[in-house]
């Protein structure tokens, strides 16, 4: 495996439509990173111009500080694994999976031995004879996976490869992408837009928003230290409290509205307060510091807790709450929220 380093990648037609704008990062030779974000905000351009199935604008990519930003897509010893699974139907699993190998060459005696071991690591030597059309989804996509594994590419690049399939089997083959992953200390940058899915399995996670990088960092640290209202609203908060600086009181808090918070963070230079509905608790105080009151005006049931709309002076907030009785619409409650899960955001 290697160390992938891109440097300034930029992309656009025409000079104009900017896909991509100076995105430089690192993925460390054994690490999992995953490119998360909404359809259009250029994980999948990126992803392309690093196997070089796309021609960049400006910018490197550097594998091992070697530029292969030139190099033809044929020469770069890269893993793909794609959404559809782009198995060839005429070809038996054997024959698929032996498909690279062939294509660089080696004898038959090299390339049954090495397919034999990939199949076996995958689980798939029982559908060694079958093809992929006699397999299911997630059966095809190990195939996908044991294919780009075989040549012992230098990268493995993954592109939405569990899109296709459903939540019972996306749970089962993220587990298996990250044990042979760790088993075999692939390097793999993985594009995804579900959160849930590249948190479970990602060493860091590189969040994008319209061509830019916005956080990079680990999951635990995105989770709990989101840097920007994007990448808080993307992964979950989806309570705010906008303020003006000329309303700190000190370093960690503010008073809104005659309402004192104190947040974890320091609320010098930052713009609003967030917080996740399941850190929010519904009590019975009412003038303490960071608490607020309001009206329930919707409820939802979640299976293991109820999910609330409430109406304060600061605006709606979301609340979930872990009960037996579901509280009803209109009634009048307090929010306390407690400052270890306030954080602050500059933008």
């Amino acid at each position: 495996m290697a160390n992938l380093e891109v440097k300034k990648l930029a992309k656009s037609y025409d000079g104009k439509n900017k896909i991509l704008q100076d995105i430089s990062f690192s993925v460390k030779d054994g690490e999992l990173v995953s490119i998360l974000g909404p359809s259009g905000c250029g994980k999948t351009t990126t992803l392309r111009i690093i196997a070089g199935l796309l021609d960049e604008s400006s910018g490197q990519v550097l594998v091992d500080n070697k530029d292969v930003t030139k190099v033809p897509v044929y020469k770069r010893n890269f893993g793909m694994v794609f959404q559809s699974y782009a198995l060839f139907p005429h070809l038996n699993i054997f024959e698929n999976v032996a498909f690279g190998l062939k294509m660089h060459g080696m004898n038959k005696s090299e390339i049954k031995t090495k397919v034999e071991e990939i199949l076996e690591i995958t689980g798939l030597t029982e559908y060694v004879k079958k093809y992929p059309a006699q397999l299911s989804g997630g059966q095809q996509q190990r195939v996908s996976l044991a294919r780009a594994l075989v040549i012992n590419p230098q990268l493995l690049l993954m592109d939405e490869p569990l899109s296709n399939l459903d939540a019972k089997l996306r749970l089962k083959m993220r587990e298996e992408i990250r044990r042979l992953q760790q088993k075999l200390k692939m390097t793999v940058l993985f594009v995804t837009h579900d959160q849930q899915e590249c948190f479970a399995i990602s060493d860091r996670v590189m969040i994008m928003k319209e061509g830019k990088i916005d956080q990079f960092d680990t999951p635990q640290n995105i989770f709990h230290h989101p840097r920007t209202e994007y990448v808080a609203r993307f992964i979950g908060y989806d309570n705010f409290i906008h303020f003006e600086q000329t309303q700190l009181i000190d370093k960690h808090r503010i008073q809104v509205k005659g309402r004192v918070f104190e947040s974890v963070d320091e609320c010098k230079n930052a713009k609003l307060l967030t917080i996740r509905p399941e850190n929010i608790e519904i009590t019975s105080q009412d003038e303490a510091e960071n608490v607020m009151s309001g009206t329930i005006i919707s409820n939802e049931y979640l299976g293991q807790s109820f999910k609330y709309r409430i109406k304060t002076d600061l605006g709606e907030f979301q609340v979930e709450e872990s009960r037996k009785k579901m509280r009803l619409v209109g009634e009048q409650v307090s929010l306390f929220l407690p400052a270890k899960h306030l954080h602050a955001l500059s933008e």
